[in-house]
């Protein structure tokens, strides 16, 4: 089965192709490459511009149509609250 890399922030959101954090339930807009150095290089780049990100990057398996396999989705960015509660139910106050 192929392999491919995707960006996870420290809130478990995955990275589109347009820079934006997403939960990953819609596999086809993510950023995924098929080098783990590729993807690393990306990682790095959205770091320069954004310190106080926390990334990873994270090892997925690809469909039958070339897409990432996500296994844990993140918090949808949409639905803020979810964030929010997120945050307070890890640091034990609110953000």
């Amino acid at each position: 089965m192929a392999k491919a890399y995707v960006i996870r922030n420290q809130l478990g959101q995955y990275l589109t192709r347009k820079g934006e954090w997403v939960s990953g339930k819609d596999a086809s807009v993510l950023f995924h490459q098929p080098h783990y150095d590729q993807a690393l290089n990306q990682l790095i780049e959205i770091n320069a511009k954004d310190i106080e990100l926390r990334g990873t990057v994270v090892g997925v398996a690809l469909d039958d149509s070339k897409r990432p396999q996500i296994q844990e989705y993140g918090p949808d960015p949409v639905q803020k609250e979810l964030l929010q509660e997120e945050a307070t139910t890890e640091d034990g106050v609110a953000a």
